[in-house]
């Protein structure tokens, strides 16, 4: 949890503390099902009295360790797995098009097929560049946050198109339950949302960029 134990500092008067949902006065008021399967929920806090020794950190580290999670899963969660769901769906569609016959040829010879292999492949590609780009500076303690919001945003949106090229290849097969197609679109789909929108992540970049051109 993440709460204020100075407001008159604003921010920097943000501390983060571990709490068990046993702790008296802490509940689950609402629950949500959601296409990907999960259940987010809200916590809430009735007059909770929480130790000294559950806080994480520093008094005042709250913002700044809640940025850098943040900051670690748009990089380490949403873009690596980003990369794991468009390998995997280029693994697919380049099996099926190779065993899929359709008017005495396999879908690996139709042109439309192969430009939507490519696309995937060299997309990837890039993505994977971001990624790691990013990955390397986070390990070496630098500033990523300009690096995080393109990652993120970059690679969620490459992951999404892999899987749509991906289940339009399977054509009906890749609709059914039968494929893991249709689980990693609605997966991949939540991605471009959850830790910041790809508009958000754009609207940063943007806001950044400026400032380095000024």
């Amino acid at each position: 949890m993440i709460a204020y134990t100075d407001k008159s500092k604003g921010l920097r008067g943000l501390s983060c503390f571990l709490v068990e949902m046993r702790t008296p006065g802490v509940s689950v008021t609402a629950d949500y099902d959601t296409m990907m399967g999960d259940r987010p929920c809200e916590v809430t806090f009735d007059n909770v009295r929480i130790p000294a020794t559950n806080l994480v950190g520093s008094e005042g580290d709250g913002m700044a360790l809640a940025q850098q999670w943040i900051t670690e899963g748009r990089i380490l969660r949403h873009g690596a797995r980003s990369l794991g769901v468009a390998e995997r769906c280029l693994e697919l569609g380049i099996s099926y098009s190779r065993q899929r016959q359709t008017f005495g040829a396999p879908l690996a010879a139709r042109q439309a097929i192969q430009f939507m292999i490519a696309d995937t492949y060299a997309e990837l590609q890039q993505a994977r560049l971001l990624v790691r780009d990013a990955a390397l500076d986070l390990e070496r303690g630098r500033d990523v946050r300009l690096k995080s919001w393109i990652a993120k945003s970059q690679a969620t949106e490459m992951g999404f198109r892999a899987v749509d090229r991906c289940m339009q290849m399977h054509g009906g097969m890749g609709l059914t339950t039968e494929m893991p197609i249709e689980r990693m679109w609605r997966e991949q789909r939540s991605f471009i949302i959850t830790e910041g929108a790809a508009e958000v992540m754009r609207a940063s970049i943007s806001k950044k960029v400026y400032d380095l051109y000024e």
